[in-house]
């Protein structure tokens, strides 16, 4: 899901009530999807994958506030809220990681002491690699937001990373209200993008590893195939329980305002 500001192109935007009754422009990338698919791929992407409404709208927010007080407060706010969040999407990159790097010594069981199949340690492997970027980016964006904010110009410093692009601000030619960088929305993202993906990794690794074993004798109901078929309806379940909440919490763009 994207962001394009009308900088760049000129299509229209919506307005979205903001803090203190200000209106906001709202991007092209947050307009209604039309059709079914399109709505499930931008549930999808709405905040559990890419950036969101919730991502991009305090930013603009508080780039466009007129007040200089309320303005500071609504970056510190921004910042402490966008810190406490590093820190949680750490810790559980972390222990994803750790449970990754301990697949090598789970039980094996396939028969006759056989590998698994390069499928599963692949999925597992690129699971770690992505739990490690998801640690990397968070701590990098921890030490920056830190050091950013012990500049005697802190707040002012990082609106400017926020929304300067080449050293000048990126204005809606509609509104004249300062936008976002598109860049920074994304980059803001890494770390739960990095997060969502290894454990997707993990999981299709371990519906690999469970049905590799049963896959070897089709004929046999034997106890590979058992586990198997439990191991998938409990996974299915829990995947359709996630979701089932996700829906729960998905606010579409097209909702009506609530004062």
């Amino acid at each position: 899901m994207t962001y394009d500001s009308d900088t760049e192109a000129g299509n229209e935007r919506s307005t979205l009530l903001g803090v203190g009754g200000h209106t906001i422009g709202t991007p092209d990338g947050l307009k209604p999807p039309k059709g079914r698919v399109m709505k499930f791929l931008h549930f999808f992407g709405g905040g559990i994958y890419a950036p969101d409404a919730s991502t991009y709208d305090p930013i603009e927010i508080m780039l466009n506030e007129e007040d200089p007080k309320e303005r500071d407060r609504l970056t510190e706010v921004w910042r402490d809220n966008r810190l406490s969040e590093l820190n949680f999407v750490g810790v559980v990159a972390a222990l994803l990681a750790g449970v990754l790097t301990s697949t090598g010594s789970w039980p094996d069981i396939l028969p006759d002491g056989r590998d698994k199949p390069w499928t599963v340690r692949t999925a597992w492997y690129c699971g770690i690699i992505l739990s490690l970027f998801s640690i990397l980016t968070a701590a990098d964006q921890t030490v920056r937001l830190r050091r950013l904010s012990s500049h005697r110009d802190a707040w002012k410093n990082i609106r400017k990373l926020l929304s300067k692009s080449n050293g000048r601000s990126r204005r809606s030619k509609k509104t004249g209200r300062i936008q976002p960088r598109k860049g920074q929305v994304y980059t803001l993202q890494l770390p739960v993008m990095f997060l969502t993906t290894a454990t997707i990794c993990m999981i299709v690794g371990m519906f690999l590893h469970v049905w590799s074993a049963a896959s070897i004798d089709w004929d046999q109901f034997n106890s590979n195939t058992k586990m198997a078929l439990t191991f998938s309806i409990v996974a299915t379940l829990s995947i359709t329980i996630f979701f089932a909440g996700q829906v729960s919490l998905y606010s579409p763009p097209d909702g009506d305002d609530v004062e």
